[in-house]
């Protein structure tokens, strides 16, 4: 255990930093959304029943776009058990605002009526072959455009979804299908719930003239998990057989590599999004235009199974800390790639990785940019392949057995719950046996990366190595315990830090011919090595 006074400061650290300008007021702990959608242009009638765990007497505000008409509020009366009429405001830059008379620690259930165009969000649209879609797209913070609630990360919740079509649409949402009921005029409502706590992010819904295939079950050495692809009817061969063709290889691998997996299936679908995939809680949406195209790559696939782990059980409490999700999600694909192609292909992962970072403007930046305030600019090559260096790294100074029990013991702790990077940090000291707030403060906080200077000497049988760190002075010096210097072939290791540091290796029996840093390629550095003169 750590002691109490490194607990204390760790809770100091910017590592703990919350610099989100929105945190919830409340917690939501189940939403039921019912939602009907037309059978022409974008227009949605809804109720989304919520209930609350009240932090405080303050009344309860939740985001809706305020292209919505709010036509009812509900709420519990006080002492009854009915639901009774009461005040509300909606405001006038969108949301709803409902005051209450209950206190911190009581639960408050709150129903909201509303019906409008959606103008975000929620993605409805006529493709060029006429058929009608409906696919949400709530990353990062557009869930509000068509659900009322506080839309943050940190706000996890359980959902159940009534999705009411035209007959012959297939609907697809988060958790598992209870029932479709057939309504008048040809319509249909399906039932989905979802009994573990996700974000706000994660609730979607899908509908479509889409066609499912079910996969054989995966990971059914610790518990079997049903796989399907969901896709339009002319894409599905392709999509079984190339895409997903080791989609339960993916789920088995990351199940013994990190814990069973999170949730009771997983559906991959064929989708309208902006982004190349979005891992949604049990029902992962893909660009559908990369399937005509046989542009989605299996690579893809494996970063978003990764997702079910990290960034959906596991979610960062704080937008700025979004390195705990992507860069997890990134350097698990890359695990995965070793394990499916060999450990060349992971080393070339791994230096496309570091070339993105060092080609990128953001390197100038830390990956916990806490004046960053564009959501969308937090894609970037910190929070994903930056943020997989900093996993990598980490394995490398820890060593497998260190790092395989901490990531156990941080899903571990944190499935269906948040944290921030002093968690994760915590975590792994605990696992390593050692302080290492040094090693994220440097990788998370410092911008940059490691460029080594590195000149030699050889006399006597005796290496002299002198290290100097030359990145920009902005960028700070860096620590690298146990830096390998592979001489003609043989490693030596030695600790590097400050703007200078002198080596000596003794019992060198020949002057070297070849001198390596970093052989094994467990550092994010550039180095050049030079015999002095």
């Amino acid at each position: 255990m750590l002691p109490l006074l490194l607990l204390a400061l760790q809770a100091q650290s910017p590592l703990a930093a919350r610099a989100d300008t929105l945190h919830p007021r409340h917690d939501a702990i189940h939403h039921d959304v019912t939602v009907a959608i037309g059978d022409t242009a974008n227009h949605i009638v809804a109720i989304t029943q919520t209930t609350w765990l009240l932090r405080s007497s303050e009344p309860i505000e939740v985001q809706l776009d305020s292209a919505f008409r709010v036509v009812r509020v509900l709420t519990d009366g006080e002492g009854e058990r009915r639901m009774g009429r009461i005040t509300y405001a909606v405001l006038p830059a969108g949301g709803v605002y409902i005051p209450h008379q209950r206190q911190a620690g009581d639960t408050l259930h709150t129903s909201i009526r509303y019906h409008g165009p959606v103008r975000a969000g929620l993605v409805i649209r006529t493709d060029s072959s006429g058929r009608r879609t409906v696919f949400a797209d709530n990353w990062p913070d557009r869930a509000h455009h068509w659900i009322p609630l506080e839309d943050h990360p940190s706000d996890k919740a359980t959902v159940d979804f009534h999705v009411e079509v035209g007959a012959g649409t297939r609907v697809i949402a988060n958790g598992r299908l209870v029932k479709i009921d057939t309504l008048p005029r040809g319509r249909e409502l399906w039932h989905f719930t979802m009994t573990q706590r996700i974000p706000p992010y994660g609730m979607v819904i899908g509908a479509g003239p889409l066609t499912s295939t079910a996969l054989p079950d995966a990971a059914c050495d610790i518990k079997c998990v049903p796989l399907a692809v969901l896709s339009y009817p002319e894409d599905s061969a392709w999509a079984v057989n190339v895409p997903f063709r080791q989609a339960g290889d993916m789920v088995d691998f990351f199940s013994r590599l990190i814990g069973p997996f999170p949730y009771d299936r997983l559906s991959h679908v064929q989708s309208t999004t902006i982004f190349g995939g979005v891992e949604n809680p049990t029902a992962i949406f893909y660009d559908g235009d990369a399937y005509p195209s046989h542009k989605l790559s299996p690579v893809t696939v494996a970063h978003e199974t990764a997702h079910q782990w990290f960034g959906d059980a596991v979610t960062e409490d704080d937008w700025h800390h979004l390195w705990l999700s992507e860069g997890f999600a990134t350097y698990y694909a890359a695990l995965w790639v070793q394990h499916a192609q060999g450990d060349s292909a992971f080393r070339e992962q791994m230096l496309r990785a570091a070339r993105s970072v060092k080609q990128s403007k953001v390197t100038e930046r830390p990956i916990l940019d806490l004046a960053a305030t564009d959501l969308m600019g937090l894609l970037n090559s910190n929070n994903y392949p930056k943020g997989a260096w900093v996993l990598h790294s980490l394995r490398g100074l820890v060593g497998d057995s260190a790092f395989t029990a901490g990531i156990r013991e941080y899903y571990r702790a944190y499935r269906d719950s948040t944290a921030l990077s002093s968690d994760f940090a915590r975590v792994m000291s605990e696992a390593a046996g050692r302080d290492l707030e040094w090693y994220f403060r440097q990788a998370l906080t410092q911008p940059g990366y490691p460029k080594l200077a590195v000149t030699w000497r050889y006399e006597h049988q005796r290496l002299t190595l002198t290290v100097r760190q030359t990145q920009p002075e902005a960028w700070g010096r860096f620590i690298l315990p146990g830096l390998v210097f592979r001489i003609d072939g043989r490693p030596r290791a030695a600790r590097v830090e400050g703007p200078e540091t002198v080596i000596q290796f003794e019992n060198v029996k020949r002057k070297p011919r070849e001198i390596a840093v970093d052989p094994e390629g467990w550092w994010l550095l550039d180095a050049t090595v030079e015999e002095t003169k």
